[in-house]
Order: structure tokens, then C-alpha cells, then sequence
């Protein structure tokens, strides 16, 4: 055979090791054997565990009960094996059979608990519709009513456990009675068929462990209608003294008094009312709360949706007799209570709150008493003259204790304080001088306009001035008061030392709303010298002299020579 120049045989690489493949495979159909019968055994083990927990079902002392968990520990039993026979013959694939077994263990746990958390939340939704410490209810009785329907299941000689064998659920059923089958001779009862005879474990372990809260329509007025703002309007005849409306001020109203409301858009004509319409449509969070409205304020009942017979009253658990355009309707949504509303339901539940905050910014009116308002009038000034005895008896025990403290040769000086009020105080009499109409002197008079009074008021500024504002700045203005007038409304700004906007003060006003305005600038004018380096400052103005009225001398005894200084005491 020719042979050729560098030439190498590749019999070696050409050859196949077929004893390593052949083994290959034999190892890879061993491990899909093995993980087969693993999963089988996986499948098996589950089983078993499903039938431990049906098998582990409670029984106590009610044979009723007993025989209805027992039937369905038997019912659920049955499907397990069922579910595994359909897996091995291939009838069932392996996602099906884990999702329907892993449902039925979950329902089952479920079911067996109900009793359990329907003792644990039993007290807590009691107190929940009991006035709490702020005498506030805040449970709604919506979460009353749908619990006594779950109730209902719970009665054993009238209920069946049932679990769907297509999805592994457990359920709850209210059932006919025996002897009201409509099929002659049938050995088993039949589901009654109304709302809520039929419930999965999901939706009667929500509706026993959910708190359906009371939507608080008073506090929602009470904050809307304060935030509004209250007018009060005095009147003085007709034995009425005060009058409240401030409704019609934020409400268009038609003459039998209905709120005016534009018919293209809902919108309340008024931009004020319309805010207050804002704020009430945002204190509804959420459906829950317009039903709770409409059901424990306004008194609208509550029923279930049913397509087969209609819809029945949860209140009775019969069917609903009227009108369901006058009822909330509840319906069970993923295992949830949820009440559907109308449009037309909704905008009645705002409207109820509309009301009550109506009532509370409606009219309101006060009948006049003069002898309750004799007795304040009273009252309030029997508080001044305590207020004023004790701080009388405060100065006088100020002087005791530093007379008592004093040593031989001291002075106790006289007190500012006493100064400056000698300087502030009313005067006796108002004096008007007969060719310029000037007025000396301030006191209540001076802001009444009773008859005899020396103003003669006549409405002009140039009188006000003369008679207002002249005596205050001769009195006050050295002490750093200005006074503004403000005569179309028979008032005066009054600004202080310190700044600011001061304070508004009437006058031509009855006598005894004239003192009442007399003392309220005293009360100003005495704030702004709380501060002694103020009230220092202005001790040429007062004229206060510590060696004179109101200080004391100690002599080398210590017996003080005078209380009153300024007559036995000099500086020398």
C-alpha cells in the first residue's frame, strides 16, 4: 500500500466508545426511575398527611356536630384517595392534583378552627357595639348582622360540611329540614338556597374575624360645620337675644327650603357650600362607610343578593319583601363582604350628613331672661371684688413680711405698682368744657351713651375726637398709647408701647356694656407695663418718688416711725 510522506494512522481516534454511552443512558434512566418513585412516594406521604389532618378532627360532647365533622372527615377522605387513584392512572396531572390538595388541607385547618376564633373574637366585637370611654359607639351593626349569619351555620342539626371535590374548598351549607326534599324518597338534604346558605370556610372565617367600623356622622358634622364657621347675629326684640344661621349664609335654598343643587353636575350653587360637600364626600373612605350610613344613621336595611330567589333580609334571614331600590345590597366578592351602592344611595348618605350639620348651624334661638342675666351680672362682679380683696390682701402681706424683715434705720419704699395704678384710676366725675364740648377726665361714662351722660354724642368725628379721644391721650398718651378712631363704626384702636395690633374698643354703648368696655382697656393698659424696666421708665410720668406715699422708716428700735412717709419722713 502507498504510503505518503508524514502520513499517521487514525484507526485509534476514529473508534466509538459505545460501553460508555450505553452506560450513560442506563444511569439516566435509573435517576428518572428513582425521581419517579420519589415523587410517588412524595405523592403517597402527601396523602397521608391530608388524611392525618381530616383524621385529626375535633369532636366533643354535641353528637350532632360529631356526625357532620365525621361526614365530612369521610367525604374529604374519599376525595384524597380519589384525586391520588386519578394522579397514577394519569387522569389528573400533577399540578391539578397539588393545587386541589393543598386547597383541601388549608379549608380543612380552616373549618376545624372556626369554632376556635369564633370564641376569640366573640367578646371583642360585644365591646366594639357598646359606648366606649368618650361615649362613642364604633362598631357599626352592619358587622352584627352579617356575623349572625354565619351564625346561622353553626347550628349542626341544620347545617352540612361539604368539600368540592373539582377544587379541594370546604364549605358550610344550611340545609332543608327532613321531610322538605322535593325529590320523593331521596336518603340526603338539599341546600335551601338562599343568601348565605352556602359558604366557603374563607368567607365565614372573614366575616367572624373582620371589624366593620361605624362611620361617626356626628364627629364628621361637628368638625365640617366648625370649620364652616358659626354667625351670631344679636337682636334685641321680641324677648330674643341671639340668633344663629349660618347655613343660609353657605346654602342656596328654594322656597320650601331645599338646598339648591345644579342639576348638570351635582354641584351645591354656593362655592362655600360646595367645599362643605368636599369635605363630606372625602370622609367616606371607603363603600363600607356609606353603608354603615345609610344603615346606622339613616336606618336603611341591609339584604343579600341572590339570582335564584331573589334577595333576603339579613336581618331575619327570609326573603326580602321591599322595595330593593330602598335597601344596601351585599354581596360576597373573593371571600369578602361587600356592600354595592347605587349612585342615587351615595349621594343620600351625603345628604344625611348635610342634614345633621344643618342642625347643627341651623337657627338657633335664645330666649331672653333678664333675671339670669341680672344673677351673671352679679356673679361676674361679686369675681372682681374677690379678685380685688385678694389683691389687696397680697400688697398688704407683701408690706407685713418686709416690715418684719426690716432691720433699724431701713426704708421700705413706696411701690410703683401703687403709683402707677393712683395714676390710671377713674376718675371721679368727666368734666366738659361748655365752649370747646372737650371732655377731662376717664371713666365707664365715657364710652355710654346714657341720656345724662356729659358727651352728647352726635356721630361727627370732630365731637368723637373732642369727646373720646382727647381725654384718653391727655391721660395715656404720655405713657405711650395711640389712639385710632373709627367713627362710622363707634370705635377705637387702641395701640400700646410695645407695638402691635392692639385692641378694638366700642363706646357709645349701654351703660352697662360701657363699663364692660372700660374695663377691658384698663386690662390692656395694665399688661403693658408687667415688666418693672417698663413700668421704671415711665416713673416721670406717673410721678412715683420711693420716699413718698406708701414708704416706711424703721427707726434704731425698729419700730416704724410712720406708714406714712411722705407727712413724717424726709430724704434728710
Amino acid at each position: 500500500m502507498a504510503t505518503f510522506y508524514k502520513y499517521k494512522s487514525r484507526e485509534g481516534e476514529d473508534q466509538v466508545d459505545w460501553r460508555g454511552i450505553t452506560k450513560g443512558i442506563s444511569d439516566d434512566l435509573s435517576r428518572i426511575q428513582g425521581e419517579r418513585e420519589q415523587k410517588r412516594v412524595d405523592i403517597d406521604n402527601a396523602v397521608l398527611t391530608t388524611l392525618e389532618t381530616i383524621a385529626d378532627k375535633p369532636l366533643g360532647t354535641d353528637a350532632a356536630r360529631n356526625e357532620i365533622t365525621s361526614d365530612y372527615a369521610a367525604q374529604a377522605s374519599a376525595i384524597a384517595l380519589e384525586n391520588q387513584r386519578l394522579l397514577k392512572i394519569q387522569k389528573m396531572s400533577l399540578k391539578q392534583y397539588n393545587s386541589v390538595t393543598n386547597t383541601a388541607k388549608s379549608s380543612t385547618k380552616k373549618l376545624f378552627n372556626l369554632t376556635r376564633q369564633y370564641q376569640e373574637n366573640y367578646q371583642r366585637h360585644m365591646d366594639a357595639l357598646k359606648p366606649d370611654k368618650d361615649g362613642l359607639i364604633q362598631g357599626s351593626g352592619l358587622g352584627a348582622l352579617l356575623r349572625k349569619q354565619a351564625e346561622t351555620l353553626g347550628d349542626p342539626t341544620n347545617t352540612k360540611y361539604y368539600m368540592d371535590p373539582q377544587s379541594g374548598s370546604a364549605y358550610i351549607a344550611r340545609v332543608l329540614r327532613d321531610g322538605e326534599t322535593a325529590k320523593e324518597g331521596a336518603n340526603f338534604r338539599l341546600i335551601d338556597g338562599e343568601a348565605y346558605s352556602l359558604m366557603d370556610v374563607s368567607t365565614a372565617q372573614n366575616i367572624i374575624t373582620m371589624d366593620v367600623n361605624r362611620y361617626q356622622a356626628e364627629q364628621v358634622a361637628d368638625r365640617i360645620a366648625k370649620a364652616a364657621g358659626i354667625v351670631t347675629e344679636v337682636v334685641m326684640k321680641e324677648d330674643v337675644k341671639t340668633r344663629t344661621d349660618s347655613f343660609n349664609r353657605i346654602f342656596q335654598k328654594d322656597a320650601d327650603g331645599n338646598i339648591l343643587v345644579d342639576k348638570n353636575d351635582n354641584k351645591v350653587l354656593s362655592e362655600i357650600g360646595e367645599a362643605v360637600t368636599s369635605q363630606i364626600r372625602a370622609s367616606f373612605a371607603s363603600p363600607m362607610d356609606y353603608a354603615s350610613m345609610l344603615y346606622d344613621t339613616l336606618n336603611k336595611p341591609s339584604i343579600a343578593g341572590n339570582d335564584k330567589k331573589g334577595y333576603t333580609n339579613l336581618l331575619t334571614g327570609e326573603k326580602y319583601k321591599g322595595d330593593v331600590k330602598d335597601a344596601i345590597i351585599f354581596i360576597t366578592e373573593n371571600s369578602q363582604q361587600v356592600p354595592v351602592l347605587t349612585d342615587a344611595q351615595e349621594k343620600q348618605a351625603q345628604e344625611g350628613v348635610l342634614n345633621i350639620i344643618r342642625s347643627k348651624m341651623g337657627i338657633t334661638e335664645t330666649v331672653y331672661d333678664q333675671r339670669a342675666e341680672d344673677r351673671k351680672d352679679q356673679e361676674l362682679n361679686l369675681r372682681k371684688r374677690q379678685v380685688k380683696d385678694q389683691e389687696t390682701r397680697t400688697t398688704l402681706q407683701r408690706k407685713r413680711d418686709e416690715l418684719r424683715s426690716a432691720k433699724p434705720g431701713n426704708v421700705i419704699f413706696a411701690d410703683p405698682n401703687e403709683a402707677f395704678e393712683t395714676y390710671i384710676v377713674a376718675d371721679e366725675k368727666l368734666i366738659k368744657d361748655p365752649k370747646t364740648g372737650v371732655i377731662s377726665g376717664v371713666n365707664s361714662d365715657l364710652f355710654s351713651d346714657e341720656e345724662n351722660n356729659t358727651q352728647d354724642l352726635i356721630g361727627t368725628k370732630p365731637d368723637a375726637t373732642k369727646q373720646i379721644i382727647q381725654p384718653l391721650i391727655e391721660k395715656f398718651g404720655d405713657l405711650g398709647f395711640s389712639f385710632t378712631l373709627y367713627n362710622v363704626e363707634d370705635a377705637f384702636q387702641v395701640v400700646g408701647p410695645s407695638g402691635g395690633e392692639g385692641i378694638r374698643i366700642d363706646y357709645d354703648e349701654q351703660p352697662e356694656d360701657a363699663i364692660e368696655e372700660y374695663q377691658k382697656l384698663m386690662t390692656f393698659i395694665r399688661s403693658e407695663f408687667d415688666d418693672e424696666t417698663i413700668l421704671e421708665s415711665k416713673y416721670s410720668v406717673i410721678g412715683y418718688d420711693r420716699f413718698g406715699p406708701g414708704a416706711v422708716a424703721v427707726d434704731a428700735s425698729g419700730i416704724p416711725v410712720s406708714t406714712e412717709v411722705g407727712v413724717d419722713y424726709t430724704k434728710k
